[in-house]
């Protein structure tokens, strides 16, 4: 199979259109530096530049020439209590995805991420929809630096550029997030600009059409560098490996920082992606012929008509206020506010082809529209005591949080239009008159506020507590043309309790206990919403800190219980043609994980984990079956030394293993089943120079198939072939 497949006529002039646009916007990047700054003598050093720790400050903000490798891994993380604490010193499983860890397996979106973050897994229903899971239970639980908020149809595009890292803690995380499972939180932390001048650009070329632009560029706007701003912005055109499948993709973050005096920062930001899909799967191929012989298609087919679409736009601003007063306490306050917008067409079919004639598909089709936004404030106050002759680290914190979200649905269409042959399927099928239709409306509106506060206390040289408590109120409305549900809930107290124990130099074991509960605005299938979930964690786990800090590994084994969890009733719709679901009490879900980040030695970065866990529903029936309760997943690169220092070689393995799914085969029940496999890829960086490389990323190097649905409305997805990506970036 071909790396690079020939455009259409139509696809060149996009491309062109595209390149152009790229070329334009990164040539920003490389105007005379005397026009943003002073000019750089042969060193790359502004002549007039005195601070010695000018480079330092440039290959934190992601730019400049690249001194030495970059490692895989943080000093400190915030996500989990707020506190900044080291890695060691989180009672809780913690997983990092950098910069360059991004950078170098080419992960452009969200859902390309965290499907290469150990621990996670996903569950795809067709091109656009995607759920990640950690430890058996669905992740509904982001923030956008620190600040929590909803996942929204379409997030899992999202583009990377705008981000400096993901920082990934499992189990339950109520102190925070207040709401959500005791899954993960994914904690999505933006880039910040830098005193210092810097840019890059990178142009990238792939498999099925795949063309990217992105520019980043960051610069003081005062001599001082007290006031700087950072600009990327990402023009993306790629087609897909299903037949019809194309996606455009239209995104620019902007922010600007100013010092306010020497101890006050602010810090004002907007962002804006725009994808527009075209040719979207709903589900996927038909499992079985109407003979019961099972079927077996071209991983590229799809049912999809020309017109199928699913667009989504996706807004934030934000505004962040931080001061340090004396004694090294510091006040932040930060406000964000989303829009987003989906509107959707699709089109399938139904039931069981004919073997010979490919005939006998029930066409089917819906339009939806959505638009919601949300408002979000957080506000903490963080700094050290002395108590007993110890130092302490305290925060506090409020937030309030408002979201309302209005869908509009026609419900399920079932055109008069026959079904052509499979075989001969093209896409041509007349677009329904869907604004005929009434659409229903689903008016959702949630509200949560919440105090908090956690400590850390020193107790004994060896012997760290982490205690900390969330008081939230809660409330949630949802409205339809048939319905009307309510729920509040005032004073609801989410504890978390945690203690680590320094076992030498480089090693400490923990413990910890959270909590966390969820409303839920899924229905049974007599229309009743589900009562909130309920969760709690208790998790054990030894943690290492090695070569000064720059790499960390960790072993936990955890088990987690949840009620009330929303499971999907097979075969039950609501009137409205969404799915039914019904509640699964005493759920359970135990397990270890691994996890090894960082350089282990010169050169060498590795990013591995291994994950395994069981979970259970009360009567002992396997939980969630679609999802794999065992993964591996390691990527690892290596920069030689001497003669070869330009080069950069690494590569990866996914590995899952088997899953289910339920499916109703002609002759009835039945539950299908992927086996295990693993996909690899190769990665390879050549230094043009050395503010230039050429990379080049292979995924699923062994070509294997595999599924992504296997049974859900009785079909089945399968995922992506062998692919390639060529990279060129260049750095200022």
């Amino acid at each position: 199979m071909p790396y690079f497949t020939r455009p259409s006529q139509r696809g060149v002039r996009r491309r062109a259109r595209l390149l152009c646009a790229v070329s334009a916007f990164s040539g920003i990047a490389f105007l005379p530096q005397a026009a943003v700054a002073q000019s750089p003598t042969s060193d790359g050093r502004a002549a007039n530049d005195e601070q010695p720790g000018w480079r330092d400050e440039i290959i934190v903000v992601g730019q400049g020439e690249r001194q030495s490798p970059s490692i895989y891994t943080v000093p400190v993380v915030t996500a989990a209590t707020r506190l900044p604490l080291t890695l060691r010193e989180t009672p809780q499983a913690v997983t990092v995805m950098t910069r360059e860890n991004l950078d170098d397996q080419q992960l452009n979106s969200v859902q390309n991420a965290l499907e290469a973050t150990a621990g996670l897994s996903s569950r795809t229903l067709d091109s656009e929809r995607v759920t990640f899971y950690a430890r058996g239970f669905a992740i509904d639980s982001f923030q956008y630096d620190g600040i929590p908020t909803a996942f929204v149809s379409g997030a899992s595009f999202l583009d990377t550029a705008f981000f400096e890292r993901f920082e990934v803690v499992r189990g339950a995380t109520g102190l925070l997030t207040g709401t959500g499972n005791p899954s993960a939180s994914i904690n999505l932390v933006r880039k910040r600009p830098g005193r210092q001048f810097a840019a890059s650009a990178t142009l990238s070329a792939g498999s099925w059409d795949n063309f990217r632009g992105m520019a980043d560029i960051s610069a003081p706007l005062s001599r001082d560098g007290h006031v700087r701003a950072r600009l990327v912005g990402i023009l993306q055109d790629r087609e897909g490996h299903v037949d019809r499948y194309r996606q455009a993709k239209r995104s620019v973050y902007g922010i600007v920082e100013a010092d306010l005096g020497p101890r006050t920062l602010i810090s004002i930001g907007y962002d804006h992606q725009a994808i527009r899909p075209e040719g979207t799967t709903w589900s996927g191929m038909p499992l079985w012929f109407s003979d019961v012989t099972p079927t077996r298609w071209s991983r590229s087919k799809s049912m999809t008509a020309d017109w199928s679409r699913w667009d989504n736009t996706l807004d934030s601003a934000f505004l962040t206020l931080e001061h340090q007063f004396a004694g090294q306490w510091v006040a932040r306050a930060a406000v964000m506010h989303q829009r987003s917008s989906s509107d959707a067409r699709l089109f399938s079919g139904l039931g069981y082809p004919d073997r010979v004639t490919g005939e006998g598909l029930q066409p089917f089709a819906l339009a939806s529209y959505t638009r919601s936004r949300q408002n979000s404030i957080d506000a903490t106050l963080s700094g050290p005591v002395s108590l007993l002759g110890r130092k302490h680290d305290l925060v506090f914190g409020v937030m309030a949080n408002r979201r309302v979200a209005n869908e509009f649905s026609s419900g399920f269409v079932l055109p008069s239009t026959p079904f052509e042959s499979i075989f001969d399927w093209t896409g041509a099928y007349p677009e329904p008159d869907f604004d005929a239709r009434p659409f229903s409306r689903t008016r959702t509106v949630t509200r949560q506020g919440a105090f908090y506060g956690a400590a850390k206390l020193d107790i004994v040289d060896r012997l760290k507590v982490i205690v900390g408590t969330r008081l939230t109120f809660y409330d949630l409305e949802q409205q339809t043309a048939l319905t009307s549900f309510e729920f509040s809930k005032s004073g609801r107290i989410t504890p978390y309790a945690g203690a680590v124990l320094d076992l030498d130099s480089h090693h400490s074991a923990y413990v910890s206990y959270t909590e966390i509960f969820n409303p839920q605005t899924n229905r049974d299938r007599d229309e009743r919403m589900l009562a909130p979930t309920n969760g709690r964690n208790v998790e054990f786990g030894v943690k290492g800190s090695y070569f000064g800090g720059r790499a960390s590994a960790s072993i936990a084994v955890f088990k987690s219980w949840l009620d009330n969890v929303g499971q999907i009733d097979p075969g039950q719709l609501l009137p409205d043609g969404t799915q039914a679901y019904f509640a699964a009490n005493g759920t359970t879900s135990r397990g270890v994980e691994i996890d090894l980040q960082g350089e282990i030695l010169p050169g060498w970065n590795t990013y591995a984990g291994f994950a395994h866990f069981v979970a259970e529903n009360a009567d002992g029936g396997r939980l969630n079956a679609e999802l794999p309760r065992t993964s591996g997943r390691i990527f690892s690169t290596y920069r030689f030394a001497g003669p070869l220092r330009a080069v950069t070689v690494g590569g990866g393995v996914n590995w899952r293993s088997a899953s289910f799914e339920s499916a109703a085969s002609p002759m009835g029940p039945v539950r299908t089943r992927q086996v295990p496999y693993a996909l690899v890829s190769l990665m390879a960086r050549y230094d043009l120079s050395a503010r230039t490389d050429l990379s080049l990323k292979v995924n699923n190097l062994t070509d294997r198939r595999y599924t992504v649905v296997n049974g859900f409305f009785n079909q089945v997805l399968f995922g992506e072939p062998r692919n390639a990506m060529l990279a060129l970036t260049v750095r200022y």
